[in-house]
């Protein structure tokens, strides 16, 4: 039998500052030798992932075999941060543990304020053909907002380099929701973004999330709306604004947050958002194999030490896989269909969840056609309310 592949993600939580709205695992300004301690034990922990996954679980015992990944993703943190040779040692042992298939999705974010033209000649020598931007904003008053050290320049210049040295997958990160961004500011940051004409781009809205400054300064002395409501409807007002417009360059709206130019989806989101197995691997990480759910603690001494940091290991019941499925398929363009729905639950997706779907429907947030059901575009950014209401 066939192995499927799987997607391979590799946190690297370091960054040169800890930006006010962040809530991700990361630590500021580390030193190379805590970095190159990080990756030699990263890089440990792939061969031995390799080695445990090397069994095919479906044939008999003692059968071993490379695990096929179609997708490695470097994310953070800032993975951009790491010495030059770093990278290519992460993905040598990725190479030695796993089977790399040839057409392999290679992704590295990165941080614009701190990309040379050497680092991306390296990464790239090292099989790193895709490129992901936290570009977040043209405007300066918005990046000194969001405490970004890059400046617009820097994302203009580092997509130049990028190209020039052969990496053409580029992917820019923007943030909706900035305090004191207005529609203009936006329309600006969005059409400097396509006269670089990237292949991806992302739109996310940001969140004040507990434990970060932000949060603790809270949305008044920010300059955003107190009112939930108020918020709310700002919110959607200027993601309804980024979807127009990208949409109306070319761009496929293919997922709430994400635009793409034909045939260049992100693959490694697609792992999540279709339910495929993906590993996740260093402090923070979390996986999805084999019908298990686990992740990795924010224990970067004990990751150190080589120790087990697994910090929740549950396995996913039938109706656990059922919501997840409609929760993450009604994220994409082409929603839930209802075939493979009922030939992987036994189940009729339309007699079961039909009458929650009707209200939606009726109001053009929803469709069904053609044996799917999906989201439209009024139907996304109040996806959530939806999901609360089919699940």
């Amino acid at each position: 039998m066939k192995r499927e592949p799987i997607g391979l993600y590799l946190h690297i939580p370091f960054c040169r500052s800890k930006c006010p709205y962040c809530d991700f695992c990361s630590y500021p300004r580390p030193t190379e030798e805590l970095m190159e301690a990080y990756v030699g034990e990263l890089a440990r922990r792939i061969r031995a992932a390799g080695k445990l996954y090397g069994e095919d679980p479906h044939i008999e015992k003692g059968i071993m075999s490379k695990l096929p990944v179609d997708t490695v993703y470097f994310g953070g943190g800032t993975p951009s941060l790491l010495p030059e040779h770093c990278v290519t040692e992460l993905l040598d042992a990725a190479r030695e543990a796993f089977a790399i298939l040839p057409d392999a999705e290679i992704t590295l974010e990165g941080n614009p304020a701190a990309i040379t033209a050497e680092a991306l000649r390296a990464w790239h020598a090292g099989g790193v053909n895709r490129l992901s931007l936290g570009a977040q904003s043209a405007q300066a008053e918005e990046l000194k907002a969001l405490g970004r050290l890059h400046r617009w320049e820097d994302v203009v210049d580092t997509v130049a380099d990028a190209r020039r040295i052969g990496i053409e997958n580029i992917n820019l990160d923007f943030m909706l929701g900035i305090p004191h961004q207005t529609p203009e500011s936006l329309e600006n940051t969005l059409a400097r973004a396509l006269e670089l004409e990237p292949l991806h781009l992302s739109a996310y809205t940001l969140m004040l999330e507990e434990g970060t400054p932000y949060y603790r300064r809270g949305r008044a002395s920010l300059g955003l709306p107190e009112d939930e409501d108020t918020a709310d409807e700002q919110a959607v007002s200027l993601w309804e604004q980024a979807s127009a417009m990208l949409r109306g360059a070319g761009y496929e709206h293919y997922e709430i947050s994400n635009y793409a130019r034909p045939g260049y989806r992100s693959r490694h989101n697609l792992h999540t958002w279709q339910c495929r197995d993906y590993l996740g691997l260093g402090v923070a990480a979390h996986s999805c194999m084999r019908g298990k759910r686990f992740g990795q603690a924010r224990d970067l001494q004990g990751f150190l030490r080589g120790e087990d940091i697994t910090e929740f290991r549950e396995a996913l019941s039938p109706s656990d896989r059922e919501a997840e499925t409609i929760m993450l398929a009604l994220r994409l363009r082409e929603g839930i269909s209802e075939a493979e729905f009922a030939q992987r639950f036994g189940r009729d997706f339309w007699h079961t969840y039909g009458d929650a779907c009707i209200p939606f429907i009726e109001g053009d947030f929803m469709r069904r056609d053609n044996g799917r059901v999906y989201l439209t575009e009024r139907g996304f950014p109040v996806s959530n309310t939806i999901l609360a209401k089919i699940i």
